[in-house]
């Protein structure tokens, strides 16, 4: 499967991966990731393309049509899990005592946002 430049923009976002990263893991200069986030990878051998692909499969993300999503393990999904149980433990001890919002504070009298 070949990548778009949009995609490998996006891999890049979802990983929190710079470009000197990416280059570094795909084993490629910094100025070919550039040159296909800027130009798309017409200018690129397919096998410099397809490092800069596997190096992104690799990091976690996964190319679909037309877009990319970020790859989760079952051991991942129970660490996100476990960060997100204890997030909302921590906010509903400090909301504790606190007055809670109502309908009333979100909208107007005609049931318009406030």
């Amino acid at each position: 499967m070949s990548i778009t430049q949009e995609q490998l923009r996006a891999g890049r976002a979802l990983l929190h991966l710079d470009q000197a990263e990416l280059a570094r893991r795909a084993h490629v200069s910094l100025v070919t990731i550039r040159r296909i986030e800027a130009d798309g990878a017409a200018q690129v051998a397919p096998s410099t393309l397809e490092n800069v692909r596997r190096a992104l499969e690799e990091a976690g993300v996964e190319f679909v049509p037309q877009g990319v999503k970020r790859r989760v393990n079952a051991a991942d999904k129970e660490a996100l899990f476990q960060d997100l149980r204890a997030i909302s433990k921590l906010s509903a001890a400090r909301l504790q005592g606190q007055e809670t919002m109502t309908e009333a504070d979100l909208y107007d009298e005609d049931g318009l946002p406030a």
